[in-house]
């Protein structure tokens, strides 16, 4: 009984050490042996220094503040009022659209499904549409709109609210463009990239739909960036 005790207990401590170790060490691969292909990820945006310090291996490093996109208040296409990038700590991928765009809208929300479909069982990877013709795309259209994609088992929503506000929500949060176009009446211009942001909701990438490696890039990525998240986690990631 007591030998039987003993081989639980090191069956137990095997477990934990396997949990604790294998995520630094599949993070290791990925930066160290995978080189090129999986460098850690940019952060986008200002960068300025706070003026404090932290210690990394008995070094002392300047902090960093880096942009991070605010979170925003919109409706979503069930006409529920979400408090977008809130509280939650989930990786995020954003893009921008509208219903009556007839270039390449329809194609970019096609690639966004396509994305989400590689990670329908990750709780911590969400995806927002957001329209920039806030006039037009009501919650009910925009609940027309999405309908084909079913977007409730993918962690999609697509928002809407007022004009201005989502301009102001695309180019002062994701640092990118949004504004109407005079050449005619329901036209906008908008940004063709998918933006990746990481728990912090910092930006860490930007994936034109318009080239199919820049999206398979991006899946790539985000798979990256979950494993990094993990390492950033561990208590043992500065060793």
């Amino acid at each position: 009984m007591h030998s039987s005790s003993r081989s639980g207990q090191l069956k137990k401590i095997i477990i934990l050490a396997a949990i604790i170790v294998l995520p630094v060490y599949l993070y290791y691969l990925l930066t160290e042996k995978g080189k090129n292909r999986y460098k850690p990820l940019p952060v986008y945006g200002e960068k300025t220094l706070s003026g404090t310090f932290h210690s990394k291996k008995g070094k002392k490093i300047p902090d960093t503040l880096y942009h991070r996109v605010a979170p925003f208040l919109l409706t979503d296409q069930r006409g529920n009022k979400v408090q977008a990038l809130g509280d939650d700590t989930a990786i995020t991928v954003v893009n921008f659209f509208y219903t009556r765009c007839h270039t390449f809208c329809a194609h970019m929300n096609d690639e966004v499904s396509r994305v989400a479909e590689q990670f329908l069982t990750k709780r911590s990877v969400r995806f927002y549409s957001i329209t920039v013709d806030g006039a037009y795309d009501t919650p009910e259209v925009l609940a027309k709109y999405a309908s084909p994609y079913y977007p409730e088992k993918k962690k999609w929503q697509f928002l809407t609210g007022q004009t201005d506000s989502l301009f102001h929500i695309a180019r002062d949060g994701f640092l990118v463009n949004a504004l109407q176009d005079t050449t005619g009446e329901g036209k906008f211009i908008h940004s063709s990239s998918l933006i990746l942001l990481d728990s912090s909701h910092r930006i860490r990438g930007y994936y034109d739909v318009n080239t199919p490696k820049e999206v398979d890039r991006l899946i790539d990525e985000i798979r990256l960036l979950l494993t990094e998240e993990i390492r950033n986690s561990s208590p043992y990631h500065d060793f």
